[in-house]
């Protein structure tokens, strides 16, 4: 599920109008009123840590601060487990973007090295208890090691410490992604869903975005709810009673798959206890056997004196 998150988030945030969203609603105090979004740019983040392994997974962007001819780089790194050495791994990402910047000549060290804002973008079930500061990993040295210790701090999202109705009342289109990606049923999930269409509706950035949410959203209720029939709409407004009578049925489906299911594995064990174990053709009856089927040979379990008398055949 981690590998299904990435790739949609990665695809989101491949967009600046959702980086913008992004920092503009959830960027450190401070730090997105000195940000000019007009500059935003995607850089390469193909690179290689110190490790000698190759970076190719997440996003770097790059934007001019206002005024001032300085590039903050955002590096957002997907996360959906916790992770007690994030830290650490951070300080390897940024080590191996600095090295990326000065072998490429995209910036002078002697003007200074660029500020970096590293971001842990969380979509994990459970909340984040781990630190966030390199420093806190380092185990208790003497004071005179102190200043020589690496110092490193990411600015952590952890999407689902979010009230559902603290996300609803920022009306912006990633509170609203947020929001649905923690939604705990099919009911809640409609209604994030709206949430959603509206907020791309009145974004500003709606006519560059809604196709772009609208595949995103098409793809995670598909991995969210498998088999659902999600319209072909290239608007996320279009379509949106359709797939709510979809989701609807695919919720009623599910029930009564569950029961069906549940009913099978009871009359699996009553029998078992009757009768011993069951040959690999009557698990495979009860398995592809209709609801009418299974409460048929459900009555007849506690009077039939044999497997044949509950089936109804001679067949082994």
């Amino acid at each position: 599920m981690a590998h299904l998150h990435d790739n949609g988030y990665k695809y989101l945030f491949s967009h600046a109008e959702l980086v913008q969203e992004l920092l503009e609603a959830f960027a450190p105090p401070g730090v997105s009123a000195l940000l000019d979004y007009t500059t935003l740019r995607l850089e390469n983040g193909n690179y290689v840590t110190p490790a000698m392994k190759p970076r190719a997974d997440d996003l770097v962007w790059s934007v001019e601060l206002q005024g001032r001819r300085i590039y903050l780089y955002l590096l957002l790194e997907f996360q959906s487990t916790p992770d007690d050495t994030m830290p650490a791994r951070m300080l390897q990402y940024v080590a191996a973007l600095y090295d990326h910047l000065l072998r490429s000549k995209a910036v002078n060290v002697a003007e200074g090295l660029p500020p970096v804002l590293p971001i842990v973008l969380y979509n994990g079930d459970a909340r984040w208890r781990q630190s966030s500061e390199l420093y806190d990993l380092i185990r208790v040295h003497p004071q005179v090691l102190k200043a020589f210790q690496p110092r490193l701090k990411f600015w952590l999202l952890d999407e689902g410490a979010f009230p559902a109705a603290e996300l609803e009342d920022m009306h912006r289109v990633v509170a609203a992604i947020f929001c649905f990606e923690h939604t705990p049923d099919s009911a809640a999930a409609k209604r994030a869903i709206r949430n959603l269409a509206d907020a791309v509706a009145h974004s500003p950035f709606k006519q560059r975005i809604d196709r772009v949410v609208t595949r995103w959203i098409k793809h995670r209720l598909q991995s969210k709810m498998p088999g659902l029939a999600v319209p072909d709409a290239e608007e996320l407004t279009k379509g949106m009673e359709m797939l709510e009578t979809n989701i609807d049925r695919w919720e009623a489906q599910a029930i009564a798959k569950g029961m069906q299911q549940g009913e099978a594995l009871l009359l699996q064990r009553q029998l078992t206890r009757r009768f011993g174990a069951l040959s690999a053709t009557r698990l495979a009856n009860i398995a592809a056997a209709t609801p009418a089927q299974l409460e048929s040979w459900g009555d007849r379990v506690l009077e039939a004196k044999s497997l044949d008398e509950v089936f109804g055949d001679t067949r082994h």
